[in-house]
């Protein structure tokens, strides 16, 4: 039987190796190609599977965020599902109640040598689909 110094010592080295993973963060940053104010920006965890840390998504003045900030005039949604690989970012968003999508963004990325490219929609049930070019850092 363990101690409970030792158990609680034990959980907290588990919870800070798993933060360590998670609190390295990579961004998508795009912008619309026909609307520069048409914008998504996307924080990443860095671990094996896409996971949205925050997402901010702007369209034709509507605000979209996964945690707007207080008093900021958004409508919330959360990530639902998503996934990424070196050719591509695809990412679902949903309503607060997880009820529908309302939210697609498909990326695709080539790669040459030093150079890289990355562009694809935003689409956004009952408002518009909209042409994005983005970078990741």
């Amino acid at each position: 039987m363990i101690g409970s110094g030792r158990l609680a010592c034990a959980t907290a080295c588990v919870w800070l190796g798993l933060t360590g993973a998670a609190s390295a963060t990579a961004s998508v940053a795009c912008t619309g190609v026909d609307d520069t104010d048409t914008s998504v920006l996307l924080t990443l965890g860095r671990v094996p599977v896409l996971a949205v840390v925050n997402a901010i998504i702007e369209a034709d003045g509507t605000v979209y965020a996964t945690n707007p900030p207080a008093g900021e005039d958004a409508e919330v949604i959360l990530f639902g599902q998503g996934y990424t690989d070196q050719e591509r970012l695809w990412a679902d968003f949903t309503d607060p109640n997880v009820e529908e999508i309302i939210i697609t963004l498909r990326l695709e990325r080539a790669y040459d040598g030093k150079t890289a490219a990355e562009a694809g929609v935003l689409r956004i049930v009952g408002q518009g689909a909209y042409a994005v070019t983005c970078e990741t850092g």
